[in-house]
């Protein structure tokens, strides 16, 4: 890696995730009327009914405010239903309804696709250090920008 390469690893990660999320969003919303980020929040519940919302919010690493007008579009949309917590009147539990299963099933094959597609041009041994890469800057992009970003001590 060249070190103009080195320098720019931040910017390109944002332009890769800006064109990718770009045609991604389009895409979803001409097939299903539905972003990107809606479909995350679908994936999640398509494996478990009743989630708190602020534990999904806490999994998908996302506001509280953010998931709360993403649910909303997918509760008017019929994806997603909620309900008031039993144990605790102020929680809220999401599940996703039939019609948010059946999307999920409609468009996980074609992100199966996407990720290969994406991958193709990589050995295993390339695919398992991209993934490294990946999960390291999701699990600590934040203290690294944080750490990077602060004043000077006096």
């Amino acid at each position: 890696m060249s070190n103009d390469d080195r320098l720019f690893v931040f910017h390109l990660l944002q332009q890769a995730s800006g064109t990718l999320f770009r045609a991604a969003d389009r895409v979803m919303r001409d097939r299903e009327g539905i972003t990107t980020a809606h479909q995350v929040v679908l994936f999640s519940l398509y494996r478990r009914d009743d989630v708190p919302a602020s534990v999904l919010a806490a999994q998908l690493n996302m506001g509280k405010s953010r998931l709360t007008g993403l649910v909303d579009t997918l509760v008017d949309k019929g994806m997603v239903r909620r309900a008031r917590s039993k144990e605790d009147g102020r929680s809220q539990l999401l599940s996703a309804t039939d019609h948010g299963r059946a999307v999920i099933d409609r468009t996980k094959a074609g992100v199966n696709e996407m990720n290969e597609d994406l991958l193709a041009p990589f050995s295993e041994e390339e695919r398992r250090v991209i993934s490294a890469f990946l999960k390291h800057v999701r699990d600590q992009g934040d203290e690294i920008v944080t750490r990077r970003s602060a004043p000077p001590k006096a």
